[in-house]
Parts: structure tokens; C-alpha cells; sequence
């Protein structure tokens, strides 16, 4: 569907159509040729430019894109707004960021956290036995480790030889069970443990994560099963060993004054402990901290009606208030705001293969098909009679008169030539009535409608499942937008649909500069490549990835503070086969027994073996995405047959 014409447009437009600077945070924006950039400390590198830069070693799109630097800033800004708190408020003790692995597990991704973290003391979160292993051993030994999430006996074990190693772990009790396992495997190794412990709160953090939160939490002790905890490790004699109190409020929590809620009750809590005699020292008040997806700043599940410095003033506020009252030692503060520090750090960018919408004309249809039926002249001249002034009785008469078409080709009485002629009849009407509706002083609702209904719909090379499962699931927004192209105006509007086979596999929900749209402006398709991105992707999305029509795992392009561009390759049709348990070795076997029956039925000749056998022996090493080669574009060399396609490239600064 075609918007109105406007040859005076410029970035600025672009980067307020789109809602850039709202949601973008000064991360991203757009430079003169109108291709959207990333800001590196300064520096502004163009997505659009990378991707081509490496479209020239073989690499098409759909792309991962991550920016390690945007993790660096975000952990700093994160740090700063807890220092200005604590100055601010005369706050005693110190602030730590951790990043919590589950968020996104990628080496790179913890490696960039990590190292953020560590000029502040920061450190990294393990929810499982793997993640648990992977921070071991892929991360500096002076970085701490806090080790939650349910446990056996295995990881109990794994968290105290850790210790042995020299590595700071604390091991954070989730449930009952859990303590007398440290104590039994603490006894044997004869390790003191550092511990902690998490204790579930009556507050509700809302939104769509509330049940993560509050007394039903799976997760976390109650105010009995606590005392009974501190109870008996004081029997044991290791009551100094418990230094630390976790809470978990929820995850993207919107509202502020739910996060305060659960604030105090922790913090009192935690007084109450140590007025005990219980040796706490740290307070760890989990994830929570919301991301602006829509940049609305509002209380919408994708947005958050708060700053990172509000969020950082009334965490360091309250818990110090109820330490003042209580007279007890401000305790260290711990964050786990994952989603926070990596969701702007990643973005998806996937290339459009075409427009599933084809506009007609008048001229376009068979005027003697028109003539053939009185019912379908009808709706010509129902077409030709249109105006500002009958435009919502034109459109009910348009759709009665295609009932009428649909019950007489039922019965008989209707060819398909006639029924297809009328149906884009009544597909222009709409198209005209949608044009004239800027002409209205009000719009009845079914007509704004008709807009959403009359989108082209732009299929993208990409899984929505694969990408951004919490779109599908949960209704996310994620900010969507071209990354070139953006000093020209956009004359189209569109829904976004995958290439899975899932009706559920497409975007109709995006954002704006004045609240949320039903379809996205988009350019006009040139058979050039047409590339768009999808932002904030960072959290929890590839984690949460599924293998729907088994796509696989994208090519991860990233761009590093030099400028330097590192490729590693996605999925192969042999990863994603191998991964639901087919085994390459019988798929060959497969493969020759097929050319085997197939010569001696004389269906192919001697001199094709060969040729198929290369052909299918490639395709188990290629990308799963489509190939969206250009005409001067040629297609990536195959590997051969037995090779691996896992590797990497670094090109030069862009």
C-alpha cells in the first residue's frame, strides 16, 4: 500500500518515523547518505557498509549483528548511575554489576560483559551446570562468580573445587535441600564456602514476568524455610560464611514503583538478619531493570516509565533508609540486569526477498469479463463513482457485492475468470478508499483498519522463531527499521513475514514517533538487496531460539572498536539435522544407496552420479537461510563434502 508523496525529506524524518533516538538510546543513528550507524565511543560505523564489506568474502544475509562496544558503555552507564546514587545519598557501601550468563551465553557476549565489568569490580552470574563450567574456565580467574539457579550434587561440587582453584564463587541457596549437600561436600573437601541465599518476596514486580517474582517464585526460599537456614548454619558452625541475600523481583518490571515495593521488603529483611547476628554483608537485588523497546516511556510491557538514574537512585535510597532506621551497616549492592547491559548490543539484519503484494489497475483487467456479469459492472462502477463523500458506502456495498460473487461461484453460477475479476475489483476499491482517507475529518474505525489489511506484505530471509522467539510468544516489540536508504522517504507499508511455514511467522506490530503502528514504512522494492534491521535483540533472544523448520543459527557478524569485522558462520543443513539426531554417516549411506538404485533403474546416466552426488553433498554444508545473491554478487564456493563449514574471517576497518 503506497503513502502520500513528499519529495521534501530528510534523516531527521527517517530517524523520527522510526523512533531511533527514543529507543536507541544514542547507540544508533543516521549519517548523511542515510544508512543507519552504530556509535563507538565517537566513531560512527555503518551497519549497512559492514554487511557489504563482508557480502564481498561470500557472506550473505541474514546477519547477528554485535557491537561488544555497546556492552562496555552500557556497564559503565549502569556503574555510573549506581556511583552518582551513592555520592548523591552519602550511600557507605559499594555497587557491583553482574552479568547473569543465562541472558545470552555466547562466548563473546560473556567475554565483552566480563571484561566490562571487571575495572568495577563486577563480575558473572551461573544458572547451570554448563554455565557454571563455561564461566570456570573461559573467564579471568580474578573475576568473581556467583553461582544460582537449582542444584545437584555435581555442581555443588564443581562451585567448591572452583574455590579450590582460587576462584571467588559464591553459591547462593535456592532451596532447603541444597544446604546439606554444601555442608556434606564442604565437610569432605574441607572447603569454607561463601554462600547466599535467596529469599522470595511477597511483592509482585507485574508485567509479563510477574510470576517470576513473589511468594508462588519456584525459585527461592521462604521467610520460615530462611530462619530455618540461618538456624542451621549456625548449628554447623558456619553461620559467617552466609554473606550475601538475593532477591529476585522479575524480569523488564515497567513500573518503578513496583521495583521500590520490592526494595524495601528486601531491605528489611536484611536488617532483620543481621540484627540476628546473621554476618551479611551484600545485598543483591537481581534483574528487573527494564529496556525501552518502544521508547515510549510508559508503563506498556515493552517499555518503562523510568530512568537508569531513577532506577539507581531509589535502589541505593530505600535500602539505605531502612538501614538508617534499623541502625545496621549499609550492605554492598549487587545487580543482575542482564537484559540491561546486552539488549542493545545486538541486532538482526535480514534482507527482503520480495512483496507478496502486487497492486493492479483498472486498466489491468479484462473489460469483457467486466461486461459479462451485471453483478461484477456493479462493482466497476461502484470503483468509478468513489469519493470523500460515499467512501463508507461504497466500501460495505464493495463488500456485499463479493459475497454475492463468493455464493454464486458456490452454486455454479460464476466462472473463476469472473470471480478473480471481481475480487480485484473489490481490491482496488479498498485501495482507493484507503488513499481517500486523509481526506476525512473522521475516520470510522473499520476504515483505519482497512489500512493494516491492505499492507504489502515484505517476506524477510529469517525465522522470527529462530530470531526473536518473545515476539511470537509474548507479544514483543522490537524496534524494526531499514539500514539504508533513510535519506529517502519510505512510499510503502508493510507487515514483515518470515520464510518458515508457520502462519504465526511475521511482524504486524511496530513502533513509531506517535505510538504503535499495525505495519512498517518501508521503501519500494528496485531489485537491489533491501535490507532492514531488527534492534535490540541482545537479551535473551538467541538464548531462547528455536530450530522451527530447523533454520539454525545465523551468521554472527561483529564489529569491533577498531572497526575490524569478524564473521562466524551459521548453521549448516548438517548442524541442524545433526542436532535432532540425524547422523551424517547414514545420510550418506542414504545418498549413495539412492545413486546406486537410481543407475542401475537407468534413471540417471554414469556421467551424473558424480554432479548429484556434489550437489547434495554441498547442500549439507550450506547456510539454511535462502541464498539472496544480486546479479553482481556470486553465490559463496561450496565446501567440499566431509568439511566441516564452521569458521571464521576478520576483514579490515570498514
Amino acid at each position: 500500500m503506497g503513502i502520500a508523496v513528499n519529495s521534501n525529506w530528510s534523516i531527521d524524518d527517517s530517524s523520527d518515523l522510526y523512533n531511533i533516538p527514543r529507543w536507541g538510546c544514542g547507540f544508533f543513528g543516521i549519517d548523511k547518505s542515510g544508512q543507519l550507524v552504530a556509535k563507538l565511543d565517537g566513531k560512527d560505523v555503518s551497519i549497512y557498509q559492514a554487511i557489504e564489506q563482508v557480502r564481498t568474502d561470500g557472506f550473505q544475509p541474514p546477519f547477528i549483528v554485535r557491537i561488544p562496544n555497546i556492552i562496555f558503555q552500557r556497564v559503565k552507564q549502569l556503574n555510573q548511575a549506581f556511583e552518582s546514587a551513592r555520592q548523591q545519598f552519602k550511600y557507605a557501601g559499594k555497587y557491583r554489576c553482574f552479568y547473569p550468563t543465562k541472558v545470552n551465553q555466547h562466548r563473546d557476549v560473556i567475554a565483552a560483559a566480563a571484561k566490562a565489568g571487571r575495572q568495577f569490580g563486577g563480575g558473572v552470574e551461573a544458572g547451570s551446570k554448563a554455565e557454571l563450567f563455561a564461566l570456570l574456565f573461559a573467564t579471568d580467574p580474578a573475576i568473581p562468580i556467583l553461582c544460582n539457579g537449582f542444584k545437584d550434587e555435581t555442581i555443588i561440587e564443581m562451585a567448591l573445587r572452583g574455590h579450590q582453584l582460587g576462584r571467588d564463587i559464591t553459591i547462593v541457596i535456592e532451596k532447603p535441600g541444597e544446604l546439606e549437600m554444601i555442608i556434606s561436600i564442604a565437610r569432605i573437601l574441607n572447603v569454607k564456602p561463601k554462600l547466599g541465599v535467596r529469599v522470595k518476596l511477597a511483592a509482585r514486580s507485574g508485567g509479563r514476568w510477574t510470576d517470576s517474582g513473589g511468594s508462588r517464585s519456584k525459585f527461592g526460599l521462604t521467610t520460615t524455610q530462611l530462619l530455618d537456614v540461618v538456624k542451621r548454619l549456625k548449628q554447623e558452625q558456619l553461620a559467617e560464611c552466609l554473606q550475601l541475600l538475593h532477591y529476585h523481583p522479575g524480569s523488564q518490571i515497567s513500573n518503578v514503583r513496583k521495583i521500590k515495593n520490592s526494595i524495601v521488603e528486601a531491605a528489611r529483611i536484611y536488617v532483620d538478619l543481621v540484627q540476628s547476628g546473621v554476618a551479611l554483608k551484600i545485598l543483591d537485588v537481581g534483574g528487573g531493570l527494564a529496556i525501552d523497546y518502544t521508547g515510549e516511556r510508559n508503563q506498556d510491557p515493552s517499555s518503562k516509565n523510568y530512568s537508569l538514574e531513577e532506577y539507581a537512585n531509589d535502589v541505593v535510597f530505600y535500602i539505605q533508609q531502612v538501614c538508617k532506621e534499623a541502625g545496621v551497616v549499609e550492605p554492598d549492592i549487587i545487580s543482575e540486569s542482564g537484559r540491561a547491559i546486552t539488549a542493545h548490543h545486538s541486532l538482526l539484519v535480514v534482507p527482503i526477498l520480495e512483496n507478496q503484494r502486487q497492486e493492479d489497475s483498472l486498466e489491468q483487467i479484462d473489460q469483457e469479463v467486466v461486461e459479462s456479469s451485471h453483478v461484477i459492472k456493479e462493482l466497476k462502477l461502484i470503483y468509478e463513482s468513489l469519493s470523500p463523500g460515499n467512501l463508507s458506502e461504497s466500501f460495505h456495498d464493495a463488500q456485499a457485492t463479493v459475497e454475492t460473487i463468493l455464493q454464486m461461484f458456490s452454486l455454479g453460477a460464476m466462472t473463476l475468470k469472473q470471480r478473480s475479476c471481481g475480487e480485484r475489483l473489490v481490491q482496488l476499491i479498498c485501495q482507493r478508499v484507503a488513499g481517500m482517507l486523509g481526506e476525512l475529518d473522521f475516520v470510522p474505525s473499520e476504515l483505519v483498519e482497512l489500512r493494516h489489511q491492505l499492507a504489502d506484505v515484505y517476506v524477510a530471509n529469517f525465522s522470527l522463531f529462530q530470531a526473536i522467539p518473545d515476539s511470537w510468544a509474548l507479544g514483543q516489540i522490537f524496534p524494526v527499521a531499514p539500514i539504508h536508504r533513510l535519506d529517502q522517504r519510505p512510499m510503502r507499508q508493510a507487515i514483515i513475514g518470515d520464510i518458515t511455514c508457520d502462519s504465526d511467522g511475521k511482524m504486524d506490530c511496530f513502533i513509531g514517533s506517535r505510538g504503535g503502528r499495525n505495519s512498517l514504512p518501508v521503501h519500494e522494492l528496485d531489485g537491489k538487496p533491501y535490507l532492514i534491521g531488527i534492534f535490540l535483540v541482545g537479551a535473551y533472544q538467541e538464548a531462547l531460539s528455536d530450530d522451527h523448520n530447523l533454520m539454525g543459527d545465523y551468521h554472527v557478524l561483529t564489529i569491533h572498536d577498531d572497526g575490524n569485522l569478524t564473521v562466524n558462520q551459521g548453521a549448516s543443513t548438517l548442524d541442524v539435522l545433526e542436532h535432532v539426531n540425524h547422523q551424517r554417516s547414514e545420510l550418506l549411506e542414504s545418498l549413495e544407496n539412492s545413486l546406486s538404485t537410481a543407475f542401475q533403474n537407468s534413471s540417471i546416466p554414469q556421467n551424473q552420479i558424480d554432479p548429484i552426488r556434489s550437489f547434495f553433498s554441498t547442500i549439507m554444508n550450506s547456510y539454511t537461510y535462502l541464498e539472496t545473491h544480486s546479479e553482481k554478487e556470486s553465490p559463496r564456493p561450496h565446501l567440499t563434502a566431509g568439511t566441516r563449514h564452521k569458521q571464521s574471517i576478520t576483514t579490515d576497518t570498514i
